[in-house]
């Protein structure tokens, strides 16, 4: 079966309203030719009515008076009917029947002549009962009106049966609107206005806090679009309101770091002063046991002190400034940086076009960027590997990629990943604070980060940042 989406719907529609609009314009258009040509009509046979009623009229005037004006009044209507006629009859669309003309041309002719003998023979006798042309005149005059008076009826039935015609084709033709109307409206009501309810209902639940995505109809229109769109837009919230709670916690912890780190810092400065004392004051031939656990307790207390100042820098509300640069020009000092670091075995690659101009803090990119792909090296547990930075536009927004072929991340660990202390790395290789870092460099560029692991597959760590502006040449 053909599915048709609302855009096809609606042109199907339109071209049935067309059709239905073409079809009965036709019909009036030609109609009204029709109606048009019966008024011609009944004008052209109404014209040769009166024109014969004046004939008879001055007839009888003549009987009556025997005035001279008379009798040529006749004869010039007699003429202008004659001539009339033969107007009519070169041109066949000006009456409806042609037959009624020739046979009134002739009793025209009859009458002429008869009107002639009339004036020659009864006249000069001034005797109305010794006249036969007068009888004859009389005949032929009632033949004209009569002819001519049928005409008229011909036309007039002809409109009248318009009209009656043209009634039941407009009741027809509303009572087709009405039916072609209501089926596009229950259409629409069917297709559009029911899901529309149905994501109003949807967005009141997110108003109120409750994320709900919606069935998705079996049909692929517009309308399963928009719901697609918006299940997407839900999905998009429940991320952010992950990344706020996540930007939320960040902040509760590096307020308590804050707090904590201050108050370890002292205690570990004096730790680390009396052991360097202490170790200055003790002989080592004499005591050498003593010095190697001085040694351990100091370095044990510089790396409590290293943890200590990331917690301070962690916790520290950082100023961020923002300038133009190409994101070549970033990922490029990451990988000077990173050049000494990479491991025998391990390739680092990039890919990242040269229009790609983002408004970021150059040196704290660096620092995120940096320590995604030191990341992505330490996961290699066993080379070869490699680690690959990539990016592309989609949406106005530069999509990085920070992808390496390690161990993977574990299911239930991918959402702590940006956790602060959270780590899976052995103990003394890191404090679980880098990514937490790397998290909230991204926040402050307006971007978003998320992971993307499999166990044993490998990970992906993939950000994404606003253009400033349209770059030419980049198609989102």
């Amino acid at each position: 079966m053909i599915h048709l989406n609302i855009r096809q719907k609606m042109i199907l529609w339109f071209l049935f309203y067309l059709l239905f609009y073409v079809i009965y314009g036709s019909i009036y258009l030609r109609d009204f030719k029709i109606f048009k040509e019966d008024i011609s009509h009944l004008i052209h046979a109404g014209k040769l009515s009166n024109i014969c009623l004046e004939i008879r009229r001055y007839e009888k005037n003549f009987i009556i008076r025997h005035d001279e004006d008379d009798f040529l009044l006749v004869i010039e209507y007699v003429y202008e009917a004659q001539q009339y006629i033969s107007d009519l009859t070169n041109d066949s669309t000006l009456i409806a029947h042609p037959q009624h003309l020739d046979e009134l041309k002739k009793y025209l002719l009859e009458y002429g002549k008869t009107f002639h003998a009339f004036k020659a023979k009864c006249i000069p006798k001034n005797s109305d009962s010794e006249c036969s042309p007068r009888v004859t005149l009389r005949h032929i005059g009632h033949e004209l009106v009569r002819i001519t008076d049928r005409l008229v009826q011909y036309e007039q039935k002809k409109m009248t049966d318009f009209v009656s015609r043209f009634k039941v084709l407009l009741f027809q033709s509303i009572a087709i609107f009405i039916l072609l109307t209501v089926a596009a409206l229950a259409l629409l009501y069917g297709t559009i206005i029911i899901p529309l309810k149905s994501i109003e209902t949807a967005a009141k639940a997110i108003a109120s806090g409750t994320f709900r995505k919606l069935q998705l109809p079996p049909k692929h229109d517009e309308v399963s679009s928009v719901l697609h769109t918006f299940n997407n837009m839900v999905t998009e919230l429940e991320e952010h309101q992950e990344q706020l709670f996540q930007a939320q916690k960040l902040s509760s912890i590096g307020t308590l770091a804050s707090g904590t780190a201050h108050q370890i810092n002292n205690p570990l400065n004096n730790i680390a002063t009396s052991c360097q004392l202490a170790l200055a004051e003790t002989d080592i031939e004499q005591s050498p046991f003593t010095v190697q656990m001085l040694k351990t307790i100091d370095q044990e207390t510089q790396r409590a002190g290293a943890i200590v100042r990331e917690l301070l820098e962690f916790s520290r509300a950082q100023t961020f400034s923002m300038q133009e640069v190409q994101l070549k020009t970033v990922v490029n000092k990451v990988m000077h940086l990173v050049a000494s670091e990479i491991p025998a075995g391990i390739t680092v690659e990039k890919t990242i076009p040269e229009n790609f101009i983002l408004n970021l803090d150059v040196q704290k990119m660096v620092e995120a960027i940096l320590n995604l792909l030191i990341n992505g090296m330490q996961a290699i547990e066993t080379p070869p590997g490699s680690v690959t930075i990539t990016a592309v536009a989609k949406d106005n927004q530069a999509v990085i990629t920070v992808k390496d072929t390690g161990t993977g991340i574990k299911t239930e660990n991918l959402p702590k990943v940006f956790d602060p202390f959270f780590t899976t790395k052995k103990e003394g290789l890191g404090t679980g604070l880098g990514l937490a870092v790397v998290y909230g460099i991204i926040q402050k560029h307006d971007g978003t980060i998320h992971v993307k692991s499999e166990e044993g597959r490998g990970t992906r760590f993939i950000i994404t940042l606003p253009f400033p502006h349209k770059t030419p040449g980049i198609v989102g």
